[in-house]
């Protein structure tokens, strides 16, 4: 029997219990890999890091360059600084990122990963309760071009923004250093979410405005009651 006979066999059974298998990596991450590596691009700056999934992630992707996780919460940044404590390529910086540089004001989901410098749209509360804000702090805020000048990277990096409708504040924060961004993943909304994000259509026209094409689009948020595409995850690469 091939590999791909048992692959198929394996999933047959799977499917039966109601989940299925898919190749590790997926074809977006593999191409993206592929494009890091051929690109020498070695710094990863992973903003709203929460507790360290996405570095693990690209970890367990074999991605062997600097990661820079920047996560503004300060009990979701105890369980970060621990994630990567073992890790002496991956640095954790207890900051949110923005369009300036000062203090703010973040409110606290009682999911953590739903957290937001904005207010939450009622929509999304009603959707999805565990979005729902429960507490707030305050926070240090950077923009990303201020905080490069004062650290040693490599000129090329890869961007990853997960914020909460904060995206188009952190890329108006990287106005001083967009020429050195060669990869960018982020989370878009196609509808409002939190008060005064940008949705798909503005924030696809304005990163290809910047020199990048769309490389991968998958839903990543769904109403769960009538299957409307709430927010999908991106991820453009510069043009060659």
């Amino acid at each position: 029997m091939s590999r791909i006979e048992l692959y198929r066999k394996i999933n047959q059974f799977i499917h039966k219990i109601g989940f299925d298998i898919r190749r590790f990596p997926t074809r977006d991450q593999r191409m993206l890999l592929q494009y890091l590596q051929g690109h020498q691009v070695n710094d990863c700056f992973d903003i709203g890091a929460n507790t360290g999934q996405f570095g693990k992630l690209i970890r367990s992707l074999n991605f062997k360059g600097k990661i820079y996780s920047f996560e503004p919460q300060s009990k979701a940044f105890e369980t970060l600084n621990k994630t990567a404590s073992g890790d002496s390529q991956w640095e954790v910086y207890n900051i949110g990122l923005g369009n300036t540089d000062g203090k703010s004001i973040i409110n606290i989901s009682k999911n953590s990963v739903s957290s937001s410098i904005l207010e939450i749209n009622k929509f999304l509360v009603e959707t999805i309760p565990e979005t729902q804000y429960i507490s707030n702090e305050e926070i240090k805020v950077n923009r990303l071009d201020t905080f490069l000048k004062d650290i040693n990277f490599k000129k090329k990096f890869f961007l990853k923004i997960d914020a909460q409708g904060f995206e188009s504040k952190i890329l108006e924060g990287a106005e001083g250093c967009f020429n050195d961004i060669y990869a960018l993943q982020l989370e878009i909304p196609c509808v409002s979410l939190y008060d005064g994000e940008k949705l798909f259509d503005e924030m696809k026209d304005f990163i290809e405005s910047k020199g990048f094409y769309l490389s991968s689009l998958e839903s990543s948020l769904v109403d769960p009651k009538n299957g409307r595409l709430l927010e999908v995850e991106t991820i453009f690469l510069r043009e060659e």
